[in-house]
This record gives C-alpha cells, sequence and structure tokens, in this order.
C-alpha cells in the first residue's frame, strides 16, 4: 500500500525531530523515511544533514535539495533528474552510475565527488567545485560549467560535447579521451575534434 499524502507531516516530523538530537535511529531507518517522505509526495528535504547516509538506487527526482549535506554519502545509481540541488554539498559521495540530468547544482560541493559513468546531461554546474573530482567515462554533454573548479579533476573518456566551460579552473586536469564537439573551452575558443563527420550527398 502507498503512502498517503496525509503521512507527509508525519514523516517530516520525524526527520526534524532526527536533526534536532536523537541519533539512536538507525542509518536504515532514517532511509525509510526518506523514502516514505518522498513517496508521500513530498519533494523538500532542503537544508537537512544527511551526510553518509545511504540512499544507493534511491528515486529522488524533482526533490528540493537546496543546501542539503550528503557528505560522503552513498547515492550510487541513485535517480537525480531535475533536482534543485542549488549549494548542495556532495564532497565525496559515491554517485557511480547516478542520473543528474538537469540537475541544477550550482555553486554545489563536489570536492572528491565520484561520478564515473555518471549522467549530468544539462546539468547546471556554475560556480561549482569539482576539485578532485572523479568524472570518468561521465556524460556533461549540455553541461553548463561556466567558472566551475575542475582542477585535478578525473576527465577521462568523457562526453563534453556542447559543454560550456567558460571560465572554468582546468588546471591538471586528465582530459585524456575527452570528446569535444560545439565545447566552449574557458577561454572562450570552441573546440570542435569529437564531431560527428556527416558524409556528404553523392552529386
Amino acid at each position: 500500500m502507498g503512502v498517503g499524502l496525509t503521512t507527509a507531516p508525519f514523516v517530516f516530523c520525524n526527520l526534524q525531530r532526527y536533526f534536532e538530537g536523537i541519533t539512536a535511529m538507525t542509518p536504515a531507518t532514517l532511509r525509510e523515511l526518506v523514502n516514505r517522505y518522498y513517496q508521500a509526495g513530498a519533494r523538500d528535504l532542503h537544508g537537512l544533514n544527511l551526510q553518509g547516509l545511504n540512499m544507493a538506487a534511491a528515486h529522488l527526482a524533482n526533490t528540493d535539495l537546496r543546501r542539503t549535506n550528503l557528505t560522503r554519502a552513498n547515492l550510487y545509481q541513485a535517480d537525480l533528474t531535475h533536482i534543485d540541488g542549488y549549494q548542495i554539498t556532495l564532497a565525496q559521495a559515491d554517485l557511480r552510475g547516478a542520473s543528474l540530468a538537469n540537475a541544477v547544482l550550482r555553486e554545489a560541493d563536489l570536492r572528491k565527488v565520484h561520478c564515473h559513468r555518471a549522467t549530468l546531461i544539462n546539468a547546471d554546474l556554475r560556480d561549482c567545485c569539482l576539485d578532485h573530482a572523479d568524472l570518468s567515462h561521465a556524460n556533461l554533454e549540455g553541461a553548463n560549467l561556466t567558472k566551475a573548479d575542475l582542477s585535478h579533476a578525473n576527465l577521462y573518456w568523457a562526453n563534453l560535447r556542447y559543454t560550456n566551460l567558460t571560465g572554468a579552473n582546468l588546471t591538471k586536469a586528465n582530459l585524456t579521451g575527452a570528446k569535444f564537439c560545439q565545447t566552449i573551452m574557458p577561454d572562450g575558443t570552441i573546440r570542435d575534434s569529437e564531431c560527428a563527420v556527416v558524409p556528404q550527398a553523392t552529386p
């Protein structure tokens, strides 16, 4: 049986009590509360301290996660599409294989985040910190990384087609095998080295 909409206030109350000092709640119980809160139709988890929480494969699409602390959280293969993660903290979080398409991650703390094979298509990553982030094989097509800090980031075989890197810091970033097409580089130039060649029609 699904959780009714009237359950949302109760679940939120429990979440609030947990973060006000009830530390006996187990991580598994907290995850269940978050899941019930989401299933109840509520999408507002902004500002909560969820660091270290195991939310692998969780469905959190369209959730308000502004300023939420998910440091070292396990979000392996989680669905985070269309989230509002303005100033979210995901430092050292496990986002391998996660879907963050169309996510708002502006000014987010993504230091040392693990995003191997993550999907970040059309994500808003302006002014975010991706220092030492693992973005190997990640799909960043169409993402906006204007003024993002990608120093020491691993972008090995990442898809950077149509990505905006204007003003981004790529100091010591690993770009081996990265794919570029209509990519706006930090200096404003366009890089087209990986655009597909369209065969010319035979007269």
